[in-house]
C-alpha cells in the first residue's frame, strides 16, 4: 500500500493514501474513508481534482484538503497512544458554508454535537454515517487501531484527545533530541519519523539485509530516546560485517562512527573502542547515496545526507566541516545545525552567517578537547582545535 505511514514510535500501524483514506493494519483489510457533502454535490476524495496533501512539519500527522464552494475542508489524520492506540481524524470546515462529513461509524467515537444520518445521493459502505459540520467548525472522530471481532469497544470522550498540532509538536521534539537543522528541518523530521515508526522486527530484517543502514537506524532511534542497551549485541555483529565488506555500503564510515557512539551511550566502552579501531583500520566510503527514495533505506539515507552536508567525522580526533562544499541553496541565507556527530566522542553545533561572498562559521563542540576542525572544500587555510569560536571562511569560487 503506497502512502504515508502513521502510528506510534516502534509501531507503524496505518497508511494514509493520497486521498486521505486510512488503511489501518488492524482493520483486516477494511479502510477508513471520508466523504463530503457541500452545497454543490458530494465530494469523494478519491475522485476530487482539488485534493492536496502534506505532512504537518514532516511528521506522521497527515493533512488532506479538498476544495468546496468558498474554501476548503481540511482533514488531519494521526495516531495517539490513548486506550491502547487510537486512529484520530479531525475534519475542519474552512469554507463559509456548512457541509456534512461522512465516515465509518463502527466502534467510532466523536465530538459531533448533532445527530448523524445515512448519506443520500452517494454510495458508501453500510456503516458510514454523515455528520453536519458548520462553517469554521471542526469534528474529531476516533477509532481503535484494531477492530474487535466479537465485542464492541467502549466509546471514549474524543474531546480529551491531543490535537493535531500537539501530536506534530511531540514528533518534532523527538526528532530534535537527535539533532536539528535549518534549512531542511521538515525533511529531516520526516525521515526520522519514518525510522521511528519501524518495528523491532523490521529493524532486525534491515540489519540482516544491510548492516550499515541497520546500524544507522539503531543509532537514530537511540539518539531520539530508545534504550541503547537493547541493541548492543546487534551493533557489534553488524559493525564486524560492515568492516569486512565496507565497499558494499556508501554509509560504511558513518555507520561505524554512529555504532561506536551508540555503544558508548550503552556504557559498552570496550566494544565502542573496538568499533572505532575497525573504523580507523578500514578504507571506508564516506557516503554519497541518493537520498530521494521513499522506503526505509531512503529515510536513513536522507538523515545521513542532510547531516553530512554540515560535518563528517574523519578520524577520532578530526572532522571536516562542510565536507562537500556549500550547496547553492545555502548561499546568502542563514544556516545552522545543532547536535551533529563530529566523531565517536564529539558532537558539534554550527552556524553560517554570510558577509558578501564569504561566510562566517560559528561552532561549538561538545566533547573532550583536541578535535581538529577543517573545511578543505571551502577554505583550505581554515583549521582549529578550539572547542568554540568564529572564523570568516574565504569561500573558494
Amino acid at each position: 500500500m503506497e502512502g504515508i505511514r502513521i502510528g506510534l514510535q516502534g509501531a507503524g500501524s496505518a497508511v494514509v493514501d493520497a486521498y486521505g483514506v486510512v488503511h489501518p493494519d488492524g482493520w483486516r483489510a477494511e479502510s477508513c474513508g471520508w466523504w463530503l457533502a457541500a452545497s454543490d454535490k458530494w465530494h469523494d476524495p478519491r475522485t476530487s481534482p482539488s485534493v492536496r496533501q502534506q505532512r504537518i512539519d514532516g511528521t506522521p500527522v497527515v493533512q488532506t484538503k479538498i476544495g468546496v464552494p468558498g474554501g476548503d475542508v481540511v482533514q488531519r489524520v494521526f495516531v495517539v497512544a490513548d486506550r491502547g492506540g487510537r486512529l484520530v481524524m479531525q475534519v475542519s470546515n474552512e469554507s463559509p458554508e456548512p457541509v456534512a462529513v461522512a465516515v465509518p461509524t463502527r466502534e467510532m467515537s466523536s465530538t459531533a454535537a448533532a445527530g448523524a444520518s445515512r448519506p443520500q445521493g452517494i454510495d458508501t459502505p453500510e456503516q458510514v454515517m454523515a455528520f453536519p459540520l458548520s462553517h469554521r467548525g471542526s469534528i474529531t472522530f476516533t477509532w481503535p487501531l484494531a477492530l474487535a471481532r466479537f465485542r464492541k469497544t467502549a466509546p471514549i470522550d474524543a474531546s480529551l484527545l491531543p490535537s493535531p498540532d500537539q501530536v506534530a509538536r511531540g514528533w518534532v521534539l523527538t526528532s530534535d533530541r537527535a539533532s536539528r537543522v535549518a534549512p531542511e528541518a521538515a525533511a529531516l523530521v520526516a525521515a526520522r519519523c519514518e525510522i521511528s515508526l519501524l518495528t523491532a522486527h523490521e529493524i532486525d530484517e534491515l540489519l540482516d539485509a544491510d548492516p550499515a543502514r541497520g546500524m544507522l537506524t539503531i543509532a537514530e532511534r537511540v539518539r531520539m530516546g530508545d534504550n541503547p542497551q537493547e541493541w548492543t549485541s546487534q551493533l557489534a555483529d553488524a559493525a564486524r560485517r560492515v568492516a569486512k565488506h565496507p565497499q558494499r555500503s556508501p554509509w560504511a564510515s558513518r555507520a561505524l562512527v554512529m555504532a561506536a557512539r551508540t555503544l558508548l551511550a550503552a556504557s559498552e566502552t570496550l566494544a565502542a573502542e573496538d568499533v572505532v579501531e575497525l573504523w580507523q583500520r578500514t578504507n571506508v566510503s564516506h557516503g554519497s547515496a541518493a537520498a530521494d527514495s521513499g522506503d526505509t533505506a531512503g529515510a536513513i539515507d536522507r538523515v545521513a545526507a542532510i547531516e553530512q552536508r554540515f560535518v563528517r567525522a574523519v578520524s577520532r580526533t578530526s572532522a571536516a566541516v562542510l565536507p562537500t562544499g556549500i550547496p547553492d541553496a545555502w548561499r546568502g541565507v542563514s544556516v545552522e545545525a545543532h547536535g551533529l556527530v563530529a566523531s565517536p566522542h564529539h558532537r558539534i553545533s554550527l552556524a553560517l552567517r554570510w558577509h558578501a561572498a564569504n561566510v562566517a562559521l560559528l561552532w561549538e563542540i561538545d566533547g573532550p578537547p583536541g578535535l581538529s576542525l577543517s573545511a578543505p572544500l571551502v577554505d583550505a587555510k581554515f583549521q582549529t582545535t578550539e572547542l568554540q569560536g568564529e572564523a570568516l571562511l574565504q569561500v573558494a569560487s
